[in-house]
């Protein structure tokens, strides 16, 4: 039986592609610039933004306001990593707010993965946003229900 490696490949990268261009959840690629190089299609549903539109504007303006500076901290101690002769920086994840086009924000999980070249230089960071409104609406239900249990006479 004959394989044809680029029918394999292609058939792959095919799927791929499938898999980030119909998932809910916002698949992204940042290079060393700190630029957008890569946004799936699910941001128009997600945020209300085009993939353009994202890409047009640093990576840092989709970032909540309030909440880029934790996101930089995140970001630097990704690049600390170097100093321990890692190739990348294993997955982490924060919680993020990012701006809505329609304007207010979005509570997202966001996985992100930075990677080095071989002289243990940042070249870029893979991740994904996942919209948590719901569970955000949710914790922050449990923990009102809550207090007002504790508020309660025995």
């Amino acid at each position: 039986m004959n394989i044809n490696p680029l029918a394999v490949l292609t058939g792959s990268m095919d799927l791929l592609k499938n898999i980030l261009e119909t998932n809910q959840d916002v698949y992204w690629a940042i290079d060393k610039t700190g630029r957008f190089v890569y946004v799936s299609p699910s941001v128009l549903q997600q945020r209300g933004f085009t993939p353009e539109e994202v890409m047009a504007q640093p990576a840092l303006d989709s970032i909540y306001e309030e909440d880029r500076t934790r996101a930089q901290q995140t970001f630097a101690l990704g690049l600390e990593v170097i100093d321990k002769g890692l190739s990348r920086l294993p997955a982490g994840k924060i919680r993020l707010r990012q701006p809505h086009k329609k304007g207010g924000f979005v509570w997202t999980e966001v996985f992100s993965e930075f990677f080095f070249n071989e002289d243990r230089e940042f070249t870029f960071v893979l991740g994904v946003s996942r919209n948590i409104g719901p569970l955000i609406a949710a914790e922050q239900e449990i923990a009102e229900l809550k207090s007002q249990l504790q508020k309660k006479p025995s």
